[in-house]
């Protein structure tokens, strides 16, 4: 059994990788990059045409976004992926679709979107499938229908994680630990020894306590935030503060695709953790559909525009999206505050804007940002120990990939105990 690394090696997005023995091959993920520039998978049409299956990890782009355009160049590999992924890559590879074809560049068409999702294979956590080999998801805990996929080929058995998170959160049990696997191809997003995410408590604690600052001072509070997983749980826990008083009562707009995605997650329901099916299922308590929760009356949004209020909007990196004509109308207003909690990729708006700057480009205008800016870590991704200790919960475990990280401490780390890899792209490793 070998392996080969067209996206994702060294670096976070594009995740792509070729698992194969004799004839029998399974691509886990088909990302894409993106930044200033979108980056692809390395992969050419020869290598593609020889891929029978895929199994999606989960919906974000990163980790699904090259499958519209591995239809487009006339394949049609299998794709094995849970149903809530199914449903929430529906509206992140719609709207891929409709920026592409916004910006005229035609990569692929609405008619392939529309031919990945027809084409799904839905399984459910723990009911083994063929896919090439035999294959299981298990719970990742990353997102809503997130997985970690473990294959077995002979004796052999070998652990993908996707994007792992080790934490309970508002919507989701944490990932499956204690499975068996010789070979562990992993994540290490936050795979850095200064990558310590705080607990959800504090960081909650004190973004509660800038928020209710800002909107005591007659402010507005602007959120990027990813439409998939970030935001869900960020609106929950604003609600949650709310009802108890610890957040002064305002309205929380939501914008982007993110009220979508909400109901995607309500459709879902079942697949998250215990409290949210017991509000749902024991009371008329529906956390995805709160009063709290609203949307602008207008185009011209002048209804959020006129008091203070939590805008929870899309896109998570400032690379576009409703967030733009808030920062266009709010940001030279130092009352304004702009909270990140989410990571943000080098090259990206939002990435330089943590880093100091402040200015932004919308639509070949240049802004000036006089508002403060303040960054909360509500990763859902595992920290660097975390990660280790997800390892050590691994049965068997000989030989480890680190991939789909910047920056990694993790090989100095586990150097010891197992045979670990840290992957190069087009390279091709045996297992």
């Amino acid at each position: 059994m070998r392996i080969t690394f067209f996206g994702g090696a060294q670096e976070v997005g594009r995740a792509c990788m070729l698992l194969e023995q004799g004839k029998r091959n399974l691509m886990l993920d088909c990302g894409i990059k993106l930044g200033e520039e979108t980056e692809y998978p390395l992969i050419d049409k020869d290598e593609l045409k020889r891929v029978k299956n895929i199994t999606v990890s989960h919906a974000h782009l990163d980790h699904s976004g090259y499958l519209p355009h591995v239809y487009s160049k006339g394949f049609r590999p299998k794709i094995f992926l849970t149903k809530p992924t199914r449903d929430l890559m529906g509206i992140l590879l719609s709207d891929y679709q409709r920026i592409h074809s916004y910006e005229k560049k035609r990569l692929f068409s609405k008619k392939d979107v529309e031919r990945v999702l027809r084409d799904t294979w839905i399984k459910e956590y723990k009911e083994p499938f063929t896919g090439s080999f035999r294959t299981t998801f298990h719970p990742a805990g990353h997102i809503m229908g997130s997985a970690m996929t473990r294959i077995a080929a002979d004796k052999k058995r070998v652990l993908f994680t996707g994007d792992i998170c080790m934490r309970k959160t508002r919507v989701l049990d944490p990932c499956e630990t204690g499975l068996r696997a010789d070979t562990l191809i992993m994540e290490s997003t936050y795979g850095s020894k200064d990558d310590k995410i705080p607990s959800y408590k504090e960081s909650y604690k004190q973004m509660i306590k800038a928020i209710n600052k800002t909107l005591d001072a007659g402010g507005h509070v602007i959120i990027p935030s990813f439409a998939v997983g970030r935001a869900q749980e960020v609106l929950l826990a604003l609600d949650d503060y709310m009802r108890s008083g610890t957040l002064r009562e305002a309205k929380i707009y939501i914008e982007g695709m993110i009220g979508k995605t909400m109901k995607v997650y309500r459709h879902n329901a079942i697949y998250a953790n215990e409290d949210i099916k017991r509000r749902i299922l024991m009371s008329e308590d529906d956390p995805f559909n709160s009063p709290n929760f609203y949307r602008p009356k207008t185009k011209t949004r002048e209804d959020v525009l006129k008091e203070p209020c939590i805008i929870v909007t899309t896109s998570g990196m400032l690379t576009g999206g409703p967030v733009n004509f808030y920062l266009e109308h709010l940001g030279n207003d130092p009352k304004t505050k702009l909270i990140f909690v989410g990571y943000q990729a080098e090259g990206t708006p939002g990435h330089r804007i943590i880093n100091g700057k402040r200015t932004i480009r919308i639509r070949d205008k240049e802004i000036k940002l006089r508002l403060k800016v303040e960054k909360f870590s509500l990763s859902a991704h595992a920290d660097f120990h975390e990660l280790l200790q997800f390892v050590k919960s691994v049965r068997g475990l000989k030989d480890i990939f680190i991939m789909h990280g910047e920056k990694s401490d993790l090989k100095d780390e586990l150097d010891r105990r197992y045979n670990v890899t840290m992957p190069k792209l087009l390279e091709t490793y045996n297992i």
